[in-house]
């Protein structure tokens, strides 16, 4: 029994949890078992936060408590009740089979998707409950950046020097071996990192809703999780390097998004202080010439760093083809301008995904089966010109399509009342986040201004992302529930 001492308990769930964090940045590790052949969804932390939620069970017993369990659970089991509902009378339409996906394995593949996505929810709620346990988790989600990092470099010296230098030869495709033999891809063949993730779009996604909001909130609310003050600025400038050389149209512009509308709710206090120190030295400094001169060239230098900044990130971004389509293309039309700036494919399909919300409005055809109604529902101008289409439409392929947005996926499968009852789990934790906003304690203060950044984040990600079981939409909210919930 002394294995099940709550001591030793408490040590393997600290050590789990750290585990857990460390590895997030895998997203597609190749040797995860049962998540099927062609799954891109692989979280390599999945495995200790199912070992963890294991250990947290037999804590829950132990103690009589329900230390898995909050009220913000709610929405989600009435969402599950919904889902089963639609997944129910999927069975009586009776989808004819794609390829090798049949009605009863998409939907077995889904709900397994969305159980691993509640785990990634319950563990970070259950592992934060007070501000030592907050504290505990930024420093090993931290550590958990540094690999992206590192990898994110070497992918750099990979595009820009093995595989220029050594062109064709087996040194020039190393890290390219290297990725593939423990991921589900390689590196991105235009020169866009994607660090331990799969792609440069999910890099820049994990960044936005996991690792980005916490730097951030410490800068503006001045809460210190750790006594190097100098860690918050430097991880905001990591996250800021990431998402830049991602290239990644989405991340970018959400952020330019989301960042304001966090300083409009939560940065009002920040932004009134910073102006005041700004045009201090202009009209209310009365200290020696020499001095005053100081003040003003600090001010004037600063304002020459972040439009030096601005002007060099857009360059960089100017530079790439990917990116710069966005400003340089002369469609007029709305469907022709999203074809042209390599859009298309996310059109079509979310096209095609509401066009089944349509036609089965209110229980939609069953969670996970949406694809199997593809190509009835794409739309015709979609059959040309667009590469991704074309080799869907082929014989040859096998690849299963998905709408590429979770808030159509939700209509298509789980029709209107599916889908409220999931946006009323979001609205639901927007509103402790604004309660956490106006709380005494500085610690929930912090977390409450990190959760919202990390909200609006985990919104617009919905957009582009469709997938129930990736945890940069779980995680964050989360440790917003466990410590609002303290």
């Amino acid at each position: 029994m002394k294995l099940l001492a709550p001591e030793r308990l408490h040590r393997i769930e600290r050590f789990l949890w750290a585990l857990t964090l460390v590895v997030v940045p895998v997203t597609s590790f190749r040797f995860i078992p049962f998540m099927g052949a062609d799954s891109q969804v692989r979280p390599l932390s999945f495995i200790p936060a199912l070992m963890l939620l294991l250990v947290l069970a037999i804590r829950c017993f132990q103690q009589r408590r329900l230390l898995l369990w909050s009220r913000s659970l709610l929405p989600l089991l009435a969402f599950a009740l919904a889902a089963l509902l639609s997944s129910a009378v999927g069975f009586f339409l009776a989808p004819m089979s794609l390829y090798n996906n049949t009605y009863a394995g998409r939907l077995l593949r889904a709900w397994v998707t969305f159980g691993v996505g509640l785990v990634f929810f319950i563990v970070p709620m259950s592992m934060n409950r007070d501000e030592q346990d907050l504290t505990f988790t930024l420093k090993w989600l931290y550590v958990g950046l540094l690999g992206h990092v590192v990898w994110s470099l070497v992918q750099l010296f990979h595009f820009y020097v093995l595989a220029i230098v050594f062109d064709g030869q087996p040194l020039g495709n190393l890290v390219d071996l290297i990725q593939k033999t423990v991921m589900m891809a390689g590196v991105s063949t235009n020169r866009r990192i994607s660090g331990l993730t799969l792609e440069p779009s999910w890099l820049a996604a994990q960044v936005m809703t996991i690792y980005l909001p916490w730097a951030f909130a410490s800068v503006l609310k001045g809460y210190h999780w750790d006594k190097r003050r100098w860690l918050a600025p430097a991880i905001l400038v990591a996250c800021g390097g990431l998402i830049l050389f991602t290239y990644s149209r989405s991340g970018i512009l959400t952020i330019a998004v989301i960042v304001p509308l966090t300083f409009l709710f939560a940065g009002w206090g920040w932004m009134r202080q910073a102006l005041v120190w700004f045009l201090q030295p202009f009209y209310r400094d009365k200290s020696v010439l020499a001095r005053r001169i100081l003040n003003i060239s600090l001010r004037i230098a600063l304002i020459s760093v972040i439009l030096v900044g601005v002007a060099g990130g857009f360059s960089i971004l100017s530079r790439n083809k990917y990116f710069a389509q966005i400003w340089r293309s002369d469609k007029s039309n709305l469907t022709s301008y999203l074809v042209d700036i390599y859009a298309g494919p996310r059109l079509a399909f979310a096209w095609a995904g509401w066009t089944i919300f349509e036609q089965h409005p209110w229980i939609g055809v069953g969670l996970g089966a949406s694809g199997l109604y593809y190509y009835q529902a794409l739309p015709d101008w979609s059959h040309f010109n667009i590469t991704e289409i074309s080799q869907f439409l082929s014989p040859d392929n096998l690849l299963y399509p998905n709408t590429k947005d979770l808030y159509i996926r939700l209509l298509a499968e789980t029709g209107i009342v599916g889908f409220w009852l999931f946006i009323s789990f979001y609205l639901l934790i927007l509103g402790k986040g604004f309660t956490l906003l106006r709380s005494r304690r500085k610690e929930l203060v912090f977390v409450g201004t990190a959760s919202l950044l990390a909200w609006f984040g985990i919104v617009a990600l919905g957009i582009t992302q469709d997938s129930l079981a990736m945890l940069n939409i779980w995680m964050p909210l989360g440790i917003l529930v466990g410590m609002a919930d303290s």
